[in-house]
């Protein structure tokens, strides 16, 4: 068996890594804390979150996948963040709804990676 101690980062793929940066850094204030591992490359956090942005050009995501970051905000802040996503016109392909005694917003980086936001947390 293989002992987990934590997630290190997540992987996300993008078709321009300054777009996506400035994407991430906009919305959800993520640093970037390295560029330096290789081009085309850019690892950010924010909170215990560590993202890292790998830049392949043309890249799309498929419309049919359901591959997603699931980020979990504050009960109080959730109606804040889904305006600040409708204010700046980023598409919404599900919710707001209720689920799990909750709400989840899903929504694409301009990549088409689907992003979560919801509380509570799972589990």
């Amino acid at each position: 068996m293989i002992v987990i101690e934590s997630i290190n980062h997540i992987g996300i793929t993008v078709s321009n890594l300054e777009e996506s940066v400035k994407f991430y850094k906009e919305l959800f204030d993520f640093d970037t804390i390295d560029k330096a591992s290789g081009p085309g490359l850019t690892f950010m956090r924010v909170a215990d979150v560590t993202i890292g942005l790998y830049e392949v050009p043309g890249f799309k995501n498929a419309d049919n996948s359901k591959t997603r970051i699931s980020l979990y905000v504050d009960e109080e802040d959730f109606e804040d963040a889904v305006e600040e996503i409708q204010d700046r016109e980023i598409e919404i392909v599900f919710g707001p709804e209720n689920i799990r005694k909750g709400k989840t917003v899903v929504f694409l980086d301009p990549d088409k990676n689907q992003i979560e936001l919801s509380y509570p947390l799972v589990g």
